[in-house]
């Protein structure tokens, strides 16, 4: 049995090898050659122009300024993005922004030609791990738009005859490939293949950051059961954590230490390494990845897990350990449109990880599937609560329900009357609270008005971003508080772009229509006294789909917890049961 099991795990572990190709460039067309600096391309013109293309050198700007400047050039061959060679010390060089920015801008203007990004030394043996963060932009750029991606090339340190030769191959390589690297004089194209697995048995003192999060308990628990005798288990909070007593219990038998520490504050995690004495083994798990398409991502995305593993690098950098795990998600690897946070986040933890070897350290960096965590919840988000007074009693007894929901009134009555978006604040804020006493999602799930508090719980809109999108779908229907006939004789005037849509009562009358009249209608009534208010726009059907997804989901060992009710107490004191 342990010889399946061990042969099962090898099959899912891979790494990052290369396979030399070769072949004869043949450029042709024009070619943009974006440049932080005009002077720095002349090379790389020279070397397009003498295999047969026109070089045109662009400089590099900020989107709208590289929009505007590709709005100009049509039929464009390609673009060559030099970006990331102006890289400089900091949490996130500018090169990699600015490559953030020159992809979308790309879009804005509406080029559809493949773009070439190039590195240097990101993956070379003990490489630089902050040029890695484009190879795993470029794994999600080929899946959300493979006609504006080109690939991107590694190269040495010195650009001679033989790498300016092996550029424009790859450049005009039909094979398939779009990942390069050039070393010693060969030409190399990215595989991915299969690698043994690397035994480590868990034993002293185990330092894991996130650690009272789904993941970092996880690992905790896995560590206690295998024999560490020591867990620091890193958070923001420490001690003060809301699981933090639950998670005690879990590894009664072990010691614990619940320490406070900010990962991304290099000084912090440095005090907590003094404090803990020898440290044996490091597990990386805190931090999120954003969500969201290309064109949306901001620079800041790329920073949540890398910072804290950058920081403890340094930290732990003279430090032998059994073990040096950096834990990112799956999604970064596989690829998968709208993760380009995450795959960007993937590729820099393995070239940390890489480059820690390098060093004489042992270092590995390891991707999970939520899925495959025991914390397979969703936040299930519907379409209305129907639960008079609910936000008013768990404000009462919440104090982090009543935070999120006052904010959420807050950014609502910049743009509607914040009763129209009570079930989303609603649901917001108990989502907060179940995060609060420990909770956090491995998906998030929504149908009508839902669909706004699951992006906005899901991290695809801020709060801010939540509550117009909430407004905006108000804009098309209005309760006005007047008799039916009243109401039609008055609409009449907009020669049926408005109609009454409901009768909820004698005094209550609910048109609907076009977003323009129903304006005009509400300034016109509330200037004559009226009372007119605006309403959230009703899902448009798809109610059966949206419960068969449900089950469907249950079937798959998924823990639905539906934001319907109070679901857990306001200070629990006994471990949660979610059904």
């Amino acid at each position: 049995m342990s010889d399946r099991i061990d042969n099962a795990l090898d099959c899912w572990r891979h790494r990052l090898d290369w396979r030399p190709v070769s072949g004869t460039p043949a450029l042709s067309g024009r070619w943009a050659i974006v440049v932080p600096d005009l002077d720095d391309g002349d090379r790389f013109a020279a070397v397009l122009r003498e295999f047969g293309a026109e070089p045109i050198l662009v400089p590099a700007g900020d989107r709208g300024a590289m929009a505007d400047c590709f709005r100009i050039f049509r039929e464009l061959s390609g673009v060559v993005s030099l970006l990331a060679l102006a890289e400089t010390d900091g949490d996130l060089p500018p090169g990699v922004a600015s490559t953030v920015y020159l992809m979308q801008a790309l879009g804005d203007a509406g080029q559809s030609v493949p773009l070439w990004c190039v590195t240097r030394g990101a993956m070379a043996t003990g490489g630089d791990p902050v040029q890695a963060l484009l190879w795993g932009l470029g794994r999600a750029a080929v899946l959300e738009n493979p006609h504006r991606w080109g690939g991107i090339v590694d190269l040495p340190a010195e650009f001679d005859a033989d790498t300016a030769r092996l550029f424009a191959t790859a450049l005009s390589h039909r094979g398939g490939d779009n990942r390069f690297a050039i070393d010693r004089g060969r030409l190399y194209a990215a595989r991915t293949v299969r690698e043994p697995g690397h035994d480590w048995v868990p034993r002293g003192t185990v330092l894991i950051t996130g650690g009272t999060g789904a993941l970092g308990t996880r690992v905790a628990r896995w560590a206690a059961e295998q024999g560490a005798e020591h867990l620091v288990l890193v958070s923001r909070r420490g001690p003060a954590a809301a699981e933090a007593a639950e998670l005690r219990k879990l590894l009664a038998g072990t010691r614990v230490t619940m320490a406070a520490a900010d990962v991304t504050d290099e000084a912090s995690l440095a005090r907590l390494k003094q404090e803990c004495g020898p440290i044996d083994a490091v597990v990386h798990t805190a931090g999120h990845d954003a969500v969201g398409p290309l064109p949306e991502l901001r620079p800041a995305d790329l920073l949540t897990r890398v910072v804290g593993a950058r920081n403890l690098d340094r930290v732990f950098a003279a430090t032998e350990l059994d073990a040096f795990v950096l834990m990112s998600t799956l999604d970064g690897v596989q690829g998968r449109a709208g993760q380009g946070a995450a795959a960007a986040t993937s590729a820099y933890l393995a070239a940390l990880a890489e480059r820690r070897r390098a060093r004489g350290g042992r270092a590995h960096a390891l991707a999970y599937d939520c899925r495959g965590t025991d914390d397979l919840r969703i936040f299930v988000f519907p379409d209305r609560l129907g639960q008079p007074g609910l936000a008013a009693d768990l404000c009462d007894r919440s104090p982090d329900f009543a935070a999120t929901y006052a904010e959420c009134e807050q950014r609502l009555a910049r743009y509607t009357d914040p009763r129209h978006g009570q079930d989303w604040a609603t649901m917001v804020a108990l989502a907060a609270m179940w995060r609060a006493h420990g909770v956090r999602p491995a998906r998030v799930l929504g149908h009508g008005v839902g669909e706004i508090a699951a992006a906005v719980v899901g991290g695809s809109l801020t709060v801010e971003e939540g509550a117009k999108a909430v407004a905006v779908r108000s804009q098309e229907m209005v309760a006005v508080s007047l008799p039916e006939s009243e109401v039609a004789d008055r609409i009449a005037r907009w020669h049926g772009r408005i109609g009454v849509l409901a009768v909820d009562g004698p005094q209550s009358v609910v048109v609907s229509g076009d977003p323009a009249a129903i304006d005009e209608l509400t300034f016109r009534f509330r200037a004559g006294r009226i009372t007119v208010r605006r309403l959230v726009r009703a899902s448009s059907g798809g109610a059966e789909a949206f419960q068969r997804n449900l089950s469907a989901y249950r079937e798959h060992g998924y823990r639905l917890i539906e934001m319907t009710g109070p679901p857990v107490p306001a200070r629990p004191a006994r471990s949660l049961e979610v059904g």
